[in-house]
Parts: C-alpha cells; sequence; structure tokens
C-alpha cells in the first residue's frame, strides 16, 4: 500500500467506522437489510452524490483537466436506475450549499479517496445485496453493480495518481483533513432523518 493512502486509511478509519454504524453495513453485509431500509439508503447515498459529484467535476474541469478526468463520475444515473425499483416520489431535499470545498489538489485526493472507496467496497456489497432474501425481486443493484467499471484497475490508477499528486507532508494532512470532511459528510447525511 502507498504512504499517502496507508495514511489516509489509518486516519480516517474512526470515521469510516463510525459511518458504517449508521449506513446500514452490517445489516447489508448479514443480508438482514429490508426493501424499505434500502430505499432509504438509496436516496440518502443520492443526497451525497447530488453535492458531490458536481464539486468534483467542477474543480477537475477548472484545475486538472488531463490527469484526474477519468475520476468525473455520473453515479447518481446509477442511484436514479435503481430508484425507479420503488416506483415512488423520491425527490427528497437536498443541502443548498456544499458542506465544503475543494480549494486544493489535496483535497480532491481526500474527497476522491471516500468515494473510490466506496466505490471498491461495492463490488463486496452487491454480492451480499443480490444473496438477500428480502430483495429478491429486485433485477439489479446499479450503483453496487458499476457494469462496464473495473474498480480495481480505477483504485490502481487512482492511487498512482494520487500518489503522483501528494508528495510532501502538508500536501498529506491537508488530503487527510478533506477525507475526514468527506467521511463525516456521509455520516452526517446517513445518520439523519429523511424530509
Amino acid at each position: 500500500m502507498s504512504r499517502l493512502l496507508a495514511y489516509l486509511k489509518s486516519t480516517t478509519q474512526p470515521r469510516h467506522d463510525q459511518l458504517e454504524t449508521v449506513s446500514y453495513a452490517k445489516e447489508i453485509m448479514s443480508r438482514q437489510i429490508d426493501r424499505h431500509a434500502y430505499f432509504q439508503l438509496l436516496q440518502k447515498t443520492t443526497i451525497i452524490y447530488q453535492i458531490l459529484e458536481p464539486m468534483v467535476e467542477d474543480y477537475i474541469s477548472k484545475n486538472q483537466p488531463v490527469k484526474f478526468k477519468p475520476f468525473v463520475s455520473h453515479r447518481l444515473v446509477d442511484l436514479q436506475k435503481d430508484l425507479t425499483f420503488f416506483k415512488k416520489n423520491t425527490a427528497k431535499q437536498r443541502p443548498t450549499t456544499p458542506p465544503f470545498k475543494i480549494d486544493s489538489l489535496a483535497d480532491l485526493v481526500g474527497i476522491l479517496y471516500v468515494l473510490e472507496g466506496a466505490r471498491l467496497g461495492g463490488k463486496v456489497i452487491v454480492k451480499a445485496l443480490q444473496k438477500n432474501p428480502a430483495l429478491a425481486a429486485i433485477s439489479a443493484f446499479h450503483f453496487y453493480q458499476q457494469k462496464g467499471i473495473d474498480t480495481r484497475e480505477r483504485w490502481l490508477n487512482f492511487r498512482t495518481l494520487a500518489d503522483e499528486s501528494i508528495t510532501d507532508e502538508k500536501g498529506l494532512e491537508n488530503a487527510a483533513q478533506s477525507a475526514e470532511r468527506t467521511f463525516t459528510f456521509f455520516y452526517q447525511i446517513h445518520a439523519a432523518e429523511l424530509r
């Protein structure tokens, strides 16, 4: 593991563990999540990506047009596909202002560490969802399946790019602070009641 990613992992592990307590991680992996909880998970994840995807895309398009372009993602499309299964009004109130900004390359790396890590974890999550009897009527888990995406290769590319981009102690600290802010944002959305 790279020095940067090892540092980010050790620094953010408490936030990651905290997030798992409110994001149905235990229920998913034990195949105990029910349809209502899965629907809420999708709604909350949508709120998160409605905020973070445009932030990342905006920063990359203005500041890092070539190197980080592959990390502009459009996972909201997959979330919307997943939500259509429930045939409910899924429009939820979303925060009008982002909870933080991307002011530097280190900020971007910290946010992408969380987003790309979540993407990588999706491959494990989808297997548990597919084996859950309560979700048997759901034919596809688009957000977690990520058809056509080699998540391992994508993670390795991110790791290489992050290591090349963050080379000093200040950058390391800033990336860690950004990752912690991102985990905290995920936690706040997942811990909140939907309105």
